[in-house]
């Protein structure tokens, strides 16, 4: 049996993005619905920087706004009552002061030891009533990924003598990147990657007899967090030596019941391995807790190799812009007998809408290097 690559490259105008790019999900941010403090309607937004932890981060910095509906802007002299949390454990509680309404907190991982909270601009700033909204919090907090929740009380905007009570329950989502080695008995041993952009997960399993993997993420199912919550998205790097999990199909499962297959998408361009994304937003949510009998506080993730194949083959250019869908007759391709492919590029959001005009390079590569077809042109209807 040998093996066929198709490779097809569309030439853009617009610059190439990576596929993550398209499927942002938010949850290094988010911005609340607007609501009334006074006569004021006023929305809170959060923000983390850097969106992705891992060994060489140091800080992350966390962005917080009391902003006015009316003319965008933050509000000045602004006084925030935050508390921090990590799962049930309480990382710190402070109030926080500022001049121009940002706030630029500095979260300084430290292994051990207690949780410091100094206000940057010097040992005078306070005394003197100037208030920068920097500040660095420095200790055993941030030195992981996950979901962190925050409390927020307002306490005065607009000015420091214009006493308000406004409470706020925020969450951001920091990535958490895993690595596991599994071992097949066909292929070896093997490197799988998990990235966990809502909360960290665990129990990862691999079973080589069912050629499925799966893992464990916290999640809670009440109501309040399923109105909270915009999407949970999971991206597995799969090698592409990997060979019996490189498919055109995959199956894939929480708490055991079934994902559509638009919850699952395949992503071969973005780096060398085979990436797997995992995606679900609040619909998805909201029918997996109407399936659910005995929830537990957990979402269970299983991904195996489908005994169907898809097809076509549809797949996004990595900045979403277009949709390739492949396909070819016979769809069982034999050394010696002739196999016509056909290739369509679609209009990513019309139903099965062709897209004129684009440049393409089409090759078919056997084995890792061997072109044995290749045209370009230009797509036509």
């Amino acid at each position: 049996m040998f093996k066929l690559k198709v490779v097809l490259f569309l030439f853009l105008v617009s610059n190439f993005l990576f596929l993550s790019a398209a499927y942002g999900d938010g949850l290094a941010s988010e911005t609340l619905p607007p609501a009334m403090i006074g006569n004021r309607n006023v929305t809170f937004s959060i923000n983390s920087s850097p969106f992705l932890i891992d060994n060489t981060h140091v800080v992350t910095q966390i962005n917080f706004m009391l902003i006015d509906i009316d003319s965008q802007q933050p509000f000045p002299q602004v006084t925030l009552a935050i508390s921090a949390f990590r799962a049930d454990k309480a990382l710190f509680g402070h109030v926080f002061k500022s001049d121009n309404g940002n706030f630029l907190i500095n979260m300084i991982p430290q292994q051990s030891g207690n949780v410091s909270i100094n206000e940057k601009g010097g040992f005078l700033s306070g005394i003197i009533g100037q208030h920068s909204g920097n500040y660095d919090v420095s200790g055993p907090v941030f030195n992981s990924g996950g979901l962190y929740r925050f409390k927020i009380q307002v306490l005065t905007m607009g000015s420091y003598e214009n006493q308000v009570s406004k409470s706020y329950s925020a969450a951001i989502s920091i990535p958490v990147t895993n690595y596991y080695q599994v071992y097949d008995n066909k292929y070896g041993k093997q490197n799988v990657t998990v990235i966990a952009y809502y909360d960290q997960i665990n129990n990862f399993r691999y079973d080589p007899d069912k050629k499925s993997m799966g893992f464990v993420m916290p999640f809670d199912w009440s109501n309040t967090n399923l109105k909270q919550a915009s999407v949970v998205h999971q991206e597995i790097k799969i090698p592409k030596s990997f060979g019996d999990f490189i498919v055109t199909k995959y199956d894939a499962y929480v708490n055991g019941i079934k994902l559509p297959q638009n919850a699952i998408i395949i992503d071969d361009y973005s780096s060398d391995d085979r990436i797997v994304h995992l995606i679900l937003y609040k619909q998805e949510l909201s029918y997996m807790a109407k399936q659910q009998h005995e929830s537990k506080p957990e979402m269970d993730f299983s991904l195996a190799s489908s005994n169907e194949t898809s097809f076509p083959i549809q797949q996004f250019t990595r900045n979403a812009q277009y949709k390739v869908s492949l396909s070819w007759d016979p769809q069982e391709v034999f050394p010696g007998a002739i196999t016509n492919f056909k290739f369509q590029v679609l209009d990513p959001y019309l139903f099965n809408k062709t897209v004129n005009s684009i440049d393409y390079d089409f090759s078919v590569i056997e084995g890792k290097s061997n072109v044995i077809f290749y045209k370009s042109g230009k797509t036509s209807s």
